[in-house]
């Protein structure tokens, strides 16, 4: 006895290929038809890259950023994993719409097909139901976010806060919301989709994918066996290709619960979203509750709406359908339209890319067992930004962050931050917005770009330490300082001196800061106009080093 007969006599494999490829197939091969063998690909891709992931990945508040971060930076083809199956969550909303809409034009949802459809539209509910799930586990600020939003959608229909209740496991979002999430996710959920397919494809091979009518009969081996492994193909490509293109998917910074993150739900949901902003107050029941479950009763009511009315039926079932698509996608393009308008939220996206970046470049040198923020102790500058948000950030900006009361420290005393002060000290980026107005603005009118070149110079040679200067330049601007601008007048050069403006001698090194954060009110440097809290007594005289150092750090370096 063959290998073969050997395993045919005892497992049956071969018979039971046949029996799957030879089965009847009403009404021939069909593309639309090939749009569930894509769903069962994507569902088993989803469940296995599921369980690769699980090895690594810990469902708690203080682990769950450092294992993602890990196995996403660290692991060797650990983002393409985790990015597979991210990517892949979202084709499986699309596809599970599609497997919806091949029912609806195949009138795949008439007797005896009824519990198909049923199920169809219960397998799109819980694909959405994966993503809002699966998102929050890394437990990073979109996701941590992103679910406080989803979650307050959900709070506007009936029962929804115990529905928050009983997801979060408390009032707040943290352990126990992780591993509620991770169990729905995980196993639950896919556990009830699991049963859903085998009974669609059990339905399927009993009733035919949909009436055949007056069509050709066939076997499935006839032509949509191939039209099946083409649609599963290309399924498994645009995965790979989504996921090769954005190099896995985006992890932010740890959640941070006080952070203000600016969230966005899923793309699936921003329809939502948006719809919430045209039923504000004590009509944003009628965005989360009565249109949803107005659309949801409509599709649940198409075998009915047909029986009675027909062909109109039939005609109402697809075009109910079809505006129910148009309008969500036109909500979600009007959704990122006005994010990519909206300039304080593009901002904060600039500001958590920018954090999402450091915060796993210091993953990767391991993360303190308090996990998730804690990343931050490995950074040296950690304490003394925590000082400067704490202390500073509310009156001056930082990399277009803060501030609006006090001038900008981006660039702080470089070339081009001096330039700018000089053609306007009353902008709102410098003095507007304090009681030093007294400076008068050098316009291009008053003064040349070669004037100000020279000025500029000259006030850069008056650091200590000296930069590299064009010596050139610093006699023409010495000779302007005192004649034709009479900068002199105000402010002097000469250290202890002091006059009506700010002595700027040594001004921008890292003791005239340390200085003006201790006391600005000195009479060689802001005198009675100063504006500035006084930190000598609040701060610590490492800590005001520390902050100074922070200042002027951020200056560029003068080019060469």
């Amino acid at each position: 006895m063959s290998a073969r007969d050997f395993l045919e006599e005892r497992l049956g494999l071969a018979s039971a290929w046949r029996g799957f490829v030879d089965r009847p197939w009403p009404g021939g091969p069909a593309l639309r038809h090939a749009v569930f063998a894509a769903l069962v690909y994507l569902f088993v891709q989803q469940a296995l890259l599921g369980i690769a992931l699980t090895t690594y990945y810990s469902p708690s508040a203080s682990d769950a950023w450092a294992s993602t971060a890990y196995l996403n930076d660290q692991v060797g083809m650990g983002w393409l994993v985790r990015g597979m199956h991210d990517h892949g969550a979202s084709v499986f909303v699309v596809v599970a719409t599609l497997h919806v809409v091949a029912l609806a034009v195949s009138r795949a949802y008439v007797r005896p097909r009824e519990l198909m459809w049923f199920a169809a539209l219960a397998i799109l509910g819980l694909a959405l139901a994966l993503g809002l799930t699966g998102n929050p586990l890394p437990w990073d600020e979109k996701g941590y976010w992103a679910i406080q939003v989803e979650l307050g959608i959900a709070e506007q229909t009936p029962g929804g806060s115990i529905i928050r209740r009983l997801v979060q496991g408390g009032s707040a979002a943290g352990n126990l919301t992780l591993l509620r999430l991770f169990a729905l996710h995980a196993f639950v959920l896919p556990m009830v989709v699991a049963a859903l397919l085998v009974f669609v494809a059990r339905q399927r091979r009993r009733h035919g994918p949909a009436p055949a009518g007056a069509a050709r009969a066939g076997s499935y081996g006839d032509g949509q066996l191939l039209l099946d492994a083409i649609a599963m193909t290309v399924t498994a490509a645009v995965v790979l290709g989504l996921t090769v293109h954005d190099h896995g998917s985006e992890l932010f910074a740890p959640a941070d619960p006080t952070s203000g993150f600016q969230a966005r739900p899923e793309w699936y949901f921003l329809f939502l979203y948006k719809l919430r902003h045209y039923f504000e107050g004590p009509l944003e029941p009628i965005a989360t509750m009565v249109i949803p479950g107005a659309a949801v009763t409509f599709l649940l009511a198409a075998p009915v709406l047909e029986k009675l009315a027909g062909k109109l039926g039939r005609i109402a079932v697809l075009g109910g359908l079809a505006i129910m698509l148009a309008g969500s996608l036109a909500l979600t393009a009007m959704a990122m339209a006005d994010d990519r308008k909206d300039e304080s939220y593009q901002k904060s996206l600039v500001e958590a890319n920018k954090l999402a970046e450091r915060a796993r470049a210091l993953a990767k040198t391991g993360v303190h067992p308090q996990g998730g923020g804690a990343v931050y102790w490995n950074d040296p500058e950690y304490k003394v930004k925590q000082l400067y948000i704490e202390h500073c950030r509310n009156c001056h900006a930082l990399e277009g962050f803060g501030g609006g009361e006090a001038p900008e420290l981006t660039d702080y005393s470089s070339r081009a931050w001096l330039s700018a002060l000089i053609r306007n000290p009353n902008d709102e980026r410098f003095f507007g917005k304090t009681k030093h107005d007294t400076m008068e603005p050098y316009g291009s009118d008053k003064l040349s770009d070669e004037q100000l070149a020279a000025t500029v110079e000259y006030v850069v040679s008056l650091m200590e330490p000296e930069q590299t200067l064009d010596a050139a330049l610093v006699a023409k601007g010495a000779a302007l300082w005192k004649d034709e601008l009479d900068c002199n007048t105000c402010h002097e050069i000469d250290p202890g001196k002091d006059n009506e403006g700010p002595n700027l001698a040594g001004h921008g090194t890292l003791a005239w800061v340390e200085r003006v954060i201790r006391d600005s009110s000195k009479a060689d440097l802001f005198g009675s106009k100063a504006q500035m809290p006084k930190f000598q007594g609040k701060l610590s005289d490492e800590e005001i080093a520390a902050l100074s150092a922070f200042v002027v750090a951020r200056r560029s370096p003068p080019a060469e």
